[in-house]
């Protein structure tokens, strides 16, 4: 690993990858795409995603405040990261939201290339998931602070090279999916620049899916690349 060089013209793809759910996620995203200067944005979220959160997100984020109201005791101590959890599963994350907004500005493509049939399996389970018992559950229960440990967890990768985060199947058919999009794409989009938002995980890639794509990785805490 070493410090992203000058970003020069002959680059064609970046992988970024972040931390969801990171409050500093925002920021640190605009930054690197003023940077980065893509021509063409691909993200890790599912236009199946999007859809669900455009039609229920509402919904949903009324069902948790009214059970906060039945639940929440201003005297007892809560979890508000688990409280913060929940609300982000069905709010649009700040990834989208983020490179939406630099898409628009710089009226460039975006496309949103995870699979659809993850993201219908997972949000199957939203309604088991904000339940009023599920919720009065999660709101207290301890653990420690999920972004940190996500940190703490990237940190050991880049820097020590120690993988405590598993490389799923799951992964590998999503990785496999999303690196044959963004080859279609740059076939398509010949010589412009391509910016790829995917999970810092991602970046582990053991079975070299990117490889021939010959992208420049790089996280958005420290910036280093992994070749």
């Amino acid at each position: 690993m070493e410090q992203l060089p000058i970003i020069g013209s002959d680059t064609r793809l970046f992988v970024l990858g972040v931390i969801h759910r990171d409050e500093s996620g925002p920021e640190l995203l605009h930054d690197w795409m003023k940077r980065i200067k893509p021509d063409v944005i691909t993200l890790e979220f599912s236009n199946y995603g999007l859809m669900f959160r455009r039609g229920r997100g509402a919904e949903l984020k009324k069902r948790i405040r009214e059970f906060l109201k039945a639940f929440i005791n201003e005297n007892e101590p809560y979890n508000r990261e688990a409280l913060s959890v929940l609300f982000s599963f069905v709010d649009l994350p700040y990834e989208y939201e983020t490179a939406s907004r630099y898409s628009n500005e710089h009226n460039i493509p975006l496309y949103l290339i995870d699979m659809d049939v993850f993201s219908y399996l997972k949000l199957q389970k939203v309604d088991e998931l904000l339940s009023a018992e599920n919720i009065k559950k999660v709101l207290y229960e301890t653990g420690g602070n999920g972004n940190h440990n996500e940190k703490a967890k990237a940190k050991m990768f880049f820097e020590k090279g120690i993988t405590i985060v598993p490389y799923t199947d799951e992964m590998y058919i999503r990785d496999r999916h999303m690196g044959d999009r963004i080859a279609i794409l740059m076939k398509y989009y010949k010589d412009k620049r391509f910016l790829h938002i995917c999970g810092w995980q991602h970046l582990q890639d053991p079975y070299n899916l990117y490889s021939l794509l010959n992208p420049v990785k790089a996280f958005i805490y420290d910036k280093a690349i992994c070749v």
